[in-house]
């Protein structure tokens, strides 16, 4: 795994990689507004929380709180049924084949 305040990446033991941005232009924060829950290099299960963070103050500081989420490296059409809309905590975002 690889850790940032603003964003960090998970693999699985599939060798599959997914980036996690939470907010858009948030690595200007430099960290503030966020919390590290998790170190690099730990083994994380689903559902453990890795960055604590308050999306409304991100906002409220002018910048989108919207977290785009990555299948890094998939191959195309492999990634299927993307979650549209809004999505809350332990949401399926996608399938990947």
């Amino acid at each position: 795994m690889k850790l940032h305040p603003h964003a960090y990446v998970i693999v699985g033991d599939d060798g599959r990689g997914v980036l996690v941005h939470l907010g858009i232009d948030t690595v200007e924060l430099k960290g503030q507004g966020f919390e590290l829950l998790a170190a690099e290099g730990d083994r994380v299960s689903a559902g453990q929380p890795v960055v604590a963070w308050d999306p409304a103050v991100v906002e409220a500081g002018g910048r989108s709180p919207v977290c785009p989420v990555v299948a890094l490296d998939a191959l195309s059409g492999s990634v299927t049924e993307v979650a549209e809309g809004a999505v809350h905590a332990g949401d399926e975002l996608f399938r990947w084949e």
